[in-house]
């Protein structure tokens, strides 16, 4: 036990330090036995396992090759075989690192898993890093600082030998020997989280202490439990698993992917192992929770995951505040995930603070820090109901907003912060339009109308409001005919209308400002939108309209006045979702 301990010691120092010797996978041969090291007691220990190489197995041509091996000795008994959790736990034959546990195989023997080769891992680090710079680190005003204190028998032997490759794809491969994790999610926003980012479906969950704090002085070792987080505070988004190698403060781990997104920006964090919990069927997991921010992960990849202690990502800090109660979180800078994240974030939160999110009516306001726009802030406003899930359209127009930041194609755009605002009220607060009248019996083009239009909100007395309406100058003398609806209806004539794509002749960087515009201009759904009705024209009357549109050009000219270029729908806000389309006709004068 005392030249247990004290290999023990050395081994973690000397993995602390620098990286080990390894040995690469042309010198493995089966029938090689090797020990693995890793952490699954609330204690602490660094724990060996034993191990008998058994074959190795390539995935097809152009594919990963992984060493199969088979695990013993009185960790595994007790364990109950290879854990969830162990992934990335480094393995040895003579004192040199062959690699990372990677997976094991379901409905199988839970003692067999595959090894990641330490090569295929080494070439992690030296993978670009453009993510690298870091203008939005975590600051002390964002995050608190956390200050650092602180041989056995098996079966006969046989050659080494190629496996069939068909035996890790479908159903008989194993889930990879890392451990997804989460917090503050309830099952609605769990659900909408897995659903955004197909990554996560079919992974075992662990809830988790999710209050982020910073250590500058972090260490790690090969075998130690580590974390890696998208998300972090009142929510927490990521994964634990365990370290492979370290160099000086370049960490190795996991020995498979995150999310395998390539050059990244997530939290590294440090963990601490709860105790080991065996499956009822095969393997078990290694229970963690993430601890401090420690570094920053900057590659994902296939054979693993790397980064760097001391160093930290670039973060999104966001806030969402559902009816007075607010939930703070940071998101680290990807993207890809960015807009998805933030979407999760805020239809989560409005999931725990209602009852529920059926025949429920939310008011939603938004502000983006960006420098995609001229104003450095984009905002945005709007109401929503739905019988089913309205959390999922609440969070719709955050997600079109964070997306067309973050897909700019003419340059990088920067998100600085989020912050949500929602009113929840668990009722039906629509009204439909009824009857639009003009006040006046006619009137000229050019000339203002009133218009009285008379609501039926649900389940209560009708109202009556008025609005004034231009008509246009253009106006035909006759019957003028007034389209009425909500602001997130359209007429079935005006999208037919749409249906005509000119090509634009506009430049990347004009499209991209004009999709901004559209989305802060768009309709509210509580907005009522009065606009002229689309008019299928033929031939012969389109060509009638341009002689018409002549005549009045010249007469407005010969009367010193200009024809307006297009004129905007008009438009009142009400205290109801408009849901349906009306149209009223005004007797129009000649002018």
């Amino acid at each position: 036990m005392f030249r247990f301990l004290l290999f023990l010691i050395v081994f973690i120092h000397s993995n602390a330090l620098a990286m080990p010797p390894i040995m690469p996978l042309n010198e493995i041969q089966n029938g090689m036995r090797g020990t693995g090291y890793t952490v699954v007691e609330n204690s602490g220990v660094l724990e060996p396992f034993n191990f008998r190489i058994v074959g190795t197995i390539q995935n097809g041509k152009g594919s990963s090759t992984y060493i199969m091996a088979e695990a013993s000795g009185d960790l595994i008994n007790r364990t109950g075989g290879i854990l969830q959790g162990m992934s990335g736990s480094p393995v040895y034959i003579n004192g040199k690192l062959i690699g990372a546990l990677a997976a094991g195989f379901k409905e199988m023997d839970p003692n067999i898993f595959l090894i990641t080769p330490i090569e295929n891992m080494l070439n992690i680090w030296e993978m670009p890093d453009p993510l690298g710079i870091n203008p939005r680190a975590p600051k002390e005003e964002i995050i608190e600082e956390e200050k650092n204190s602180e041989d056995e028998d098996s079966e006969d032997e046989d050659n080494l030998e190629e496996l069939d490759e068909g035996i890790i794809d479908g159903e008989n491969f194993a889930n990879e020997k890392s451990v997804f994790i989460y917090n503050g999610f309830d099952s609605a926003g769990l659900s909408y989280l897995k659903n955004s980012l197909p990554n996560f479906k079919d992974i075992t969950l662990v809830a988790s202490d999710g209050t982020p704090s910073l250590k500058y002085d972090a260490s790690l070792y090969g075998g130690a439990p580590f974390g890696v987080a998208i998300v972090f505070g009142d929510f927490l988004v990521g994964a634990t698993g365990t370290v492979t190698a370290v160099d000086e403060k370049k960490i190795l781990g996991f020995g498979h992917s995150f999310m395998h997104a390539g050059n990244v920006n997530y939290f590294m964090t440090d963990a601490n192992v709860i105790g080991a919990v065996k499956g009822v069927t095969n393997g078990g997991m290694k229970m963690a929770t993430v601890g401090s921010i420690i570094g920053r992960v900057n590659q994902d990849r296939e054979a693993g995951v790397g980064g760097v202690l001391g160093q930290f990502p670039s973060v999104v800090p966001m806030s969402v505040t559902v009816n007075g109660d607010t939930y703070n979180t940071i998101i680290a800078y990807n993207e890809n995930l960015m807009a998805k994240l933030g979407a999760a974030i805020a239809y989560s939160a409005l999931s725990k603070s209602s009852d529920s999110l059926a025949e429920s009516t939310v008011k939603v306001s938004f502000d983006i820090k960006t420098n995609a726009t001229e104003s450095g802030t984009f905002s945005r406003e709007n109401i929503y109901y739905s019988p089913a899930d309205v959390g999922q359209l609440a969070v719709s127009e955050l997600l079109s907003a964070l997306t067309l930041v973050t897909t700019n194609t003419t340059a990088e755009s920067d998100i600085f912060s989020i912050d949500v605002n929602m009113d929840y009220e668990l009722a039906r607060r629509t009204a439909s339009l009824v009857k639009a009248e003009p006040v006046q019996k006619l009137v000229k083009p050019g000339e203002t109308v009133d218009l009285k239009i008379t609501l039926q909100p649900y389940r209560k007395p009708a109202e009556e409001i008025m609005v004034k309406y231009t008509v246009p100058i253009i106006a035909k003398e006759g019957k003028f005919v007034l389209d009425l609806h909500g602001g997130g209806l359209v007429p079935v004539t005006q999208v037919q209308a749409a249906n005509v794509i000119l090509p634009s002749t506009k430049s990347p960087s004009e499209v991209y400002k004009e999709k901004f515009d559209q989305l802060l201009k768009a309709n509210k759904n509580n907005e009522i939108i009065i606009k002229p009705a689309a008019v299928t024209r033929t031939e012969k009357e389109l060509k009638a309209e341009i002689q018409r549109a002549k005549k009045l050009l010249a007469r407005l000219n010969k009367l010193g006045k200009k024809l307006p270029a297009s004129q905007p729908p008009a438009k009142i806000s009400t205290n109801y979702i408009i849901d349906n389309v009306i149209q009223c006709a005004v007797n129009v004068d000649k002018l």
